[in-house]
């Protein structure tokens, strides 16, 4: 089985555009949405409803006030403002779970418990299967439910014998990403050819250069800036990058999403065209 990673080094580059257009052209595989704080790989995707499991990725503290003698020592060694008075109690939203007032509580009247923090499932699409999750609102510590799905996604793909497993992965060089790193065959940059777009880039590749994975590039809507396209596939290729190609702008692929599909499932475009393209360079590069 081979792990194929989508990032991009910020939010809207098309990532999972080209995640849902890798998962038909591989097909039948597993995919796994790894952006858990704002999933929409299953919008395009449509899995079967199946029964979601809960996650419990963190804690809150709560008051007893039974117990509670009000003597103001959680007010005080609180430092996140979680801690209201007359009576004492807690913020839910505010409360950060580290768990110094349960600890600091003379009359042991503060509980720390686990907290529903969100779910995932394991579910049946028309590609294969999908491994999803969703945090609830305001909930943290969405690198563990991320390495928790992406555990659940391998068990998944090596039970069925599954020959690839597509990540779409969260932007960014964060937690999630760290959690969806592991164990991956290749990581595909999708990066916009602009000067911030060569700047996300550029931290993204240094966080794969850290963690020895080989990364492949591919510029999303290449015509809209073709020098800076140029420049960087230029710095990618000194980096040790493969090229996948270009994606040009294509109105077409609104169209595409809108109806709920992946780019290529509908007829071909220019922009389905070019990712088709990228994909069978990347499968070469993995079979080699």
């Amino acid at each position: 089985m081979k792990q194929v990673l989508i990032l991009s080094g910020k939010g809207g580059t098309g990532k999972t555009t080209v995640a849902g257009a890798f998962a038909r052209l591989a097909a039948p595989c597993i995919t796994a949405d790894c952006d858990v704080d704002a999933a929409d790989l299953h919008i395009i995707l449509s899995p079967e409803p199946v029964e979601r499991k809960s996650f419990f990725g963190g804690k809150k503290a709560a008051i007893n006030p039974d117990k509670c003698t009000s003597c103001g020592r959680c007010l005080e060694v609180c430092r996140f403002d979680a801690v209201a008075s007359a009576p004492f109690r807690i913020s839910e939203t505010s409360c950060e779970g580290c768990g110094v007032c349960a600890w600091n509580c003379p009359a042991g009247a503060i509980s720390f418990k686990e907290v529903l923090s969100g779910a995932w499932a394991i579910s049946p699409c028309r590609f294969g299967t999908f491994a999803g999750a969703r945090l609830e609102p305001a909930e943290e510590n969405s690198g563990k439910l991320v390495a928790l799905l992406k555990t659940e996604a391998v068990k998944a793909a090596e039970a069925s014998g599954k020959e690839f497993l597509i990540l779409d992965g969260s932007p960014g060089i964060g937690c999630p990403v760290l959690a969806s790193l592991g164990g991956v065959d290749a990581v595909v940059a999708v990066a916009e050819p602009t000067v911030s777009g060569r700047h996300d880039f550029l931290r993204l590749a240094e966080l794969l250069r850290q963690q020895k994975i080989k990364g492949f590039l591919l510029v999303n809507k290449w015509d809209l800036n073709k020098e800076e396209t140029e420049t960087l596939e230029k710095v990618a290729t000194g980096l040790g990058f493969g090229l996948l190609g270009r994606i040009p702008f294509d109105t077409w692929v609104v169209k595409t999403l809108l109806d709920r599909k992946t780019l290529g499932e509908d007829g071909s475009s220019l922009a389905a065209d070019a990712v088709e393209r990228a994909w069978n360079i990347l499968r070469t590069e993995l079979e080699k």
